[in-house]
């Protein structure tokens, strides 16, 4: 008696390159006919079992097991458009994975025995919506910025937004054209975190949808806002970050550190594209915050202490040095200074750094 052997394991497909074939074989296309309008049929009476599983936006598992020995099996796929069935592939594997699939899509395949024709089973499946991703993409004292992405074509894209011991709720619907969205109004120096969903209707009426899964949560701090003094700041005023030479001071470590550096188009030292400056102690003393400084010319720069102003040299409130009215002081390297500032001594004559003060915000 000759022995037949049944093959088992594991295939990729791409389901967007199925086999170009006008049908599958004339004996069996007559029984797809019948039974097309079916969502699943299994034929339980042989043995076989066929499930769909990890059912994604763009692929699926498919997984069929016989009782009755085989060399093959035979896989098809509905063809919507020229309502019939095409061979998609033959294999002796018993778990196909697809993949190319198409979004908030329904698909239908089938199992064939490859060797009699006999048809095992057919399953429907609908792959899901895609799954949206959302980033930071600016923070300021009262609002936040997201970014939006993978977002599927006509969609409607639903914005959840907590606080720290709160929950979820909806703060905005905006349509998959949208690329960003701004949260405003919001509280200083307080933690938000922010999820979306994406939402698909399949009728005019809008009555049936189809949800994605949520997106990965991000989460940021919004800056705490802090009080601006009498003077316009229009002064930016510089010294020599030579000059620090406590080499034990937390001064002297962050300006001589290897994660510390000079711009050299200004020559100011930079840590983590922030620049180095001094501020009155009322903007805090604690060497490594960071601050965003913006001007009335609507530029706004990333900044981190590196030193404080002196008290004594400072207004009442410490906000401000009171000889030159300068509010942000910059730490340099002489060498790599432009000439014009070491002649007038003043950044503010720069365009990058020009205007007045008008915000002055803490990260915290």
């Amino acid at each position: 008696m000759a022995a037949i052997c049944c093959f088992s394991g594991a295939i990729i497909a791409l389901a967007a390159e199925p086999n170009n074939q006008d049908s599958v074989a004339t004996e069996v296309q007559n029984e797809f006919d019948i039974i097309s309008s079916l969502n699943d049929v299994n034929r339980k009476s042989n043995g076989f079992t066929f499930k769909v599983s990890n059912v994604k936006a763009e692929s699926a598992k498919l997984t069929f097991k016989s009782e009755e020995l085989c060399i093959s099996y035979r896989i098809c796929k509905y063809n919507v458009l020229k309502k019939r069935w095409d061979e998609y592939l033959t294999t002796p594997n018993t778990e196909l994975k697809l993949v190319g699939l198409k979004p908030n899509t329904a698909y239908k395949f089938s199992v064939f025995n490859a060797a009699t024709d006999e048809l095992l089973g057919i399953k429907k499946f609908t792959t899901d919506v895609k799954k949206p991703v959302v980033s930071i993409k600016k923070v300021n004292g009262t609002s936040i910025k997201l970014g939006l992405k993978n977002i599927q074509k006509g969609a409607k894209v639903k914005i959840y937004r907590k606080t720290a011991g709160k929950k979820y709720k909806k703060i905005a619907t905006v349509s998959s054209k949208k690329r960003s969205y701004t949260d405003k109004k919001l509280a200083g120096a307080t933690k938000y975190t922010y999820k979306v969903k994406t939402v698909v209707s399949k009728k005019k009426n809008g009555k049936k949808t189809t949800k994605s899964s949520s997106s990965k949560a991000k989460s940021a701090k919004t800056l705490l806002k802090m009080g601006l003094p009498s003077v316009s700041g229009k002064t930016k005023t510089y010294a020599y970050y030579t000059a620090v030479t406590a080499r034990n001071s937390p001064q002297y470590r962050l300006l001589n550190s290897e994660e510390c550096y000079t711009d050299p188009e200004t020559g100011i030292r930079m840590v983590d594209g922030c620049y180095c400056v001094a501020l009155g102690s009322y903007y805090g003393t604690r060497i490594g915050t960071k601050y965003r400084i913006t001007f009335s010319t609507g530029t706004a720069i990333d900044v981190i202490l590196c030193d404080q102003k002196a008290d004594r040299h400072t207004d009442s409130r410490h906000q401000y040095a009171v000889n030159n009215k300068d509010i942000v002081e910059f730490y340099v390297e002489g060498s790599k200074m432009p000439r014009i500032i070491r002649n007038r001594g003043n950044f503010g004559i720069i365009e990058k750094f020009s205007g007045s003060v008008t915000s002055i915000e803490k990260y915290v």
